[in-house]
């Protein structure tokens, strides 16, 4: 709790600061002491729009963060989401992009595919399901890292997707990297113009 005796002024700029800093509850509760106490405060509104929206808040928060480069920051608030907020259509958006934050940005593709995994059990049915079902062979396929990089579990996971999602926009892909599944680069005729 931020404090009941403060100004409704001093427990907004606390509520604010604790947003800042990756405290999320903390800062929730002083939102939501603004709106519930403090109904005449001319920047009530402000306070209610975090209390309303605050899912979306934090999500917008950590793609700041992750184009600051503070990777680390941007999954702890993702992971807020996916915590608190599971029943929202961001939660599984979360979980996916912290898949991608592990996998683009951070470079561990282990810690990548358990968080794409998450995707495909927690939030089966979502719009980033198939995504990550992809990603997980993508990296299984791809990744010439010696923890990743498996192709027999690659082309599992790639045979799931197909049984799972037949007519997804990406199925031409996952066929297309089973066919040249284990192949080098320069012996892939649509790919040799890459590595000319």
């Amino acid at each position: 709790m931020i404090g009941c005796e403060r100004s409704p002024g001093d427990v907004f700029s606390k509520a604010e600061e604790a947003f800042n800093t990756g405290n999320y509850r903390k800062a929730l509760s002083g939102f939501t002491q603004i709106v519930t106490k403090h109904e005449d405060w001319d920047r009530k509104n402000e306070a209610q729009e975090y209390v309303s929206n605050y899912a979306l808040k934090i999500y917008s928060r950590a793609e700041t963060l992750r184009n600051e480069k503070e990777y680390y920051a941007s999954v702890d608030a993702l992971d807020y989401i996916v915590k608190y907020y599971t029943d929202l259509d961001i939660a599984p958006k979360s979980q996916y992009l912290i898949g991608d934050v592990f996998s683009n940005d951070l470079k561990d593709h282990s810690e990548a595919i358990i968080h794409y995994k998450n995707v495909v059990i927690k939030f089966s049915g979502s719009r980033e399901e198939p995504h990550a079902q992809f990603m997980i062979g993508y990296i299984y396929a791809n990744i010439k890292d010696k923890k990743v990089y498996d192709p027999v579990n690659a082309l599992k996971e790639y045979n799931l997707f197909l049984e799972k999602y037949p007519d997804h926009e990406l199925a031409p892909s996952v066929q297309f990297e089973i066919q040249w599944l284990g192949k080098d680069i320069n012996d892939i005729p649509a790919l040799k113009h890459i590595s000319s």
